[in-house]
């Protein structure tokens, strides 16, 4: 269960492919898993391999009050024990 009030990152892929597709915190308590079979049962289509579609089933959560998107920066501190690439992205202007 995610209890309301936790921060959330929202994640996907693997290796090359891994990417962050947002923070989000949670609204109300609620089971992410139970909320992805509802979801599917909706959508069927996206129970077939590579059909699945995260950003609108994340646009489901956030339509059924369950989430909200986080604005964030990026502090990036280096790689393989240097900091001299260390960097902070502020994000998205509002």
């Amino acid at each position: 269960m995610i209890k309301a009030g936790k921060l959330i990152c929202v994640d996907q892929g693997k290796y090359s492919d891994y990417y962050v597709l947002g923070l989000f915190v949670a609204l109300q308590d609620f089971y992410p898993m139970r909320m992805l079979s509802k979801y599917l049962e909706k959508h069927q289509d996206q129970k077939i391999e590579y059909n699945f579609k995260p950003s609108q089933f994340l646009s489901y959560l956030i339509s059924e009050g369950l989430l909200l998107e986080v604005d964030y920066g990026t502090l990036f501190l280096g790689m393989y024990g240097s900091c001299k690439d260390a960097s902070f992205n502020p994000g998205p202007e509002n």
